[in-house]
């Protein structure tokens, strides 16, 4: 199904980050779903269709029916899907695929969880862990880092690239954070910092890593016909992709090729536009080497270039491709809705200082999902 243009995002919201230990996820989802309703100026009563992501700290059976009922709604089409850390792009793609289909008028996404506060972050990352196979490799506990770092090693060893380059990464959405008031780190880091931070698993440092965070997203989408009815902007979808591999990382065949190969040309192909066109991305970027890896197998460069294209400020608010411009996952918040969010409030020029110069209207978001296994491409324009 080709679904370009005919469906827009028309409402965006994020729930306020400051810990708060007595907050769970989903007065997390509440919240941003209240901020995501009023932004897109339509009454509640509307809304005849919910999806939802998934809470790894306080897991329900159906998180999409206790939102629905905690908002005072009852949809016609409700789900809890996850797709790992690819779930944020994957609900607009459910969401706009039940639209398209007719299933609903207006569809609530929202994905929250309560990382930081609502477990300790040691527990959070064990949980992880636990989701390998469990016949080889939950038996010796590789952590999630060092699956990563198995990928960083590869990329180092067949091409060159340096940790100065990894490091660039951090460094640059760290500058972007700085200028996002709703960040969460707020300290001006160098290569130097982060190569001299914790090393982690070799060759990742703990400023290679994503922070951890509690966080809460939720956009409201609609067809196209009503989206001129939206008080804001509407964000139409331009193309669509997904791209699985396998689920463990001793299944994956090749380190150096994931599925956002077929994901990235999917959306592209249903775009009908290059990448040229792109004026900004948002990519999920739990580790510094996962966006090396997606901006090679999008097709933003060749492979084994993107550490130099790093390292020259390509990915900076004033490069050729700006990226994470609210200071991704490695400086902003966990959660990659907040990708999403994140670029329908740059597409609406409402950045601010960290705003996209020159009226940017197309912007790629690409999610992630466990150890390089799935993924799900938006391309998303104005």
């Amino acid at each position: 199904m080709n679904l370009s243009e005919k469906v827009a995002i028309i409402g965006s919201g994020e729930a306020s980050r400051e810990k708060n230990p007595g907050r769970r996820a989903i007065h997390l989802a509440i919240e941003a779903a209240n901020k995501a309703i009023k932004n897109a100026g339509i009454d509640k009563s509307k809304i005849d269709g919910i999806l939802t992501g998934y809470s790894l700290v306080e897991p329900e059976m159906d998180f999409s029916s206790r939102l629905s009922q905690e908002l005072g709604i009852t949809p016609n089409f409700s789900s809890t899907i996850s797709v790992s850390g690819a779930t944020g792009c994957a609900l607009v793609e459910h969401a706009a695929l039940a639209i398209a289909a007719g299933f609903c008028n207006y569809i609530l996404v929202a994905w929250a969880d309560n990382r930081a506060s609502g477990t300790m972050r040691g527990n959070f990352v064990s949980k992880l862990a636990e989701n390998g196979n469990e016949q080889f490799e939950v038996p010796y506990g590789p952590l999630i880092p060092t699956q990563y770092a198995l990928a960083a090693q590869r990329h180092i060893h067949e091409f060159g690239t340096t940790p100065e380059q990894l490091a660039s990464v951090a460094v640059t959405f760290r500058e972007h954070a700085l200028k996002n008031p709703d960040a969460q780190m707020k300290k001006p880091i160098s290569i130097q910092d982060v190569l001299n931070s914790k090393m982690i698993s070799s060759p990742l440092h703990l400023l290679d890593c994503c922070i951890v965070t509690d966080f809460g997203g939720a956009l409201l989408l609609t067809s196209k016909e009503r989206a001129s009815d939206s008080k804001n902007t509407p964000i139409y979808i331009l193309g669509i992709g997904e791209g699985h591999t396998h689920e463990n990382i001793m299944n994956s065949r090749n380190l150096m090729y994931t599925g956002a190969i077929n994901s990235g040309k999917t959306a592209f192909s249903m775009a009908g536009i290059t990448h040229q066109d792109i004026d900004l991305v948002q990519l999920y970027d739990c580790f510094t080497i996962t966006v090396l890896l997606e901006l090679e197998d999008l097709g933003f460069c060749e492979k084994g270039e993107a550490g130099t294209l790093v390292e020259k400020g390509y990915l900076s608010l004033g490069g050729k491709l700006p990226a994470n411009t609210n200071g991704g996952m490695l400086s902003c918040a966990n959660g990659g809705i907040l990708h999403v969010t994140e670029a329908v409030t740059q597409l609406r020029n409402e950045g601010k200082e960290r705003q996209v110069p020159n009226n940017p209207r197309i912007a790629l978001v690409h999610g992630n999902g466990g150890i390089l296994s799935s993924h799900c491409t938006l391309i998303l324009g104005r």
